[in-house]
């Protein structure tokens, strides 16, 4: 009988001066303002660079879409 591995669910929290935020949520953010900012486009890769010192999550969609959101 094959053996079944069981998915282990991972979070990613980052805690930097005062702030906490999950890595999850930052995408889904980028995910959002890239969807907002570029309407027409179809989204098939995004790169996301969370920078807490400016408070900002900016966004690569594409390779070429780029943009950011607070926070």
């Amino acid at each position: 009988m094959a053996e079944t591995k069981k998915t282990v669910k991972n979070t990613s929290v980052v805690q930097y001066q005062g702030l906490e935020f999950a890595e999850s949520d930052c995408i889904k953010k980028a995910e959002s303002a890239f969807k907002n900012a570029y309407k027409d486009v179809e989204l098939e890769k995004l790169d996301v660079y969370i920078k807490p010192e400016e408070h900002k999550i900016y966004y690569v969609g594409n390779s070429n879409c780029v943009g950011y959101v607070e926070l």
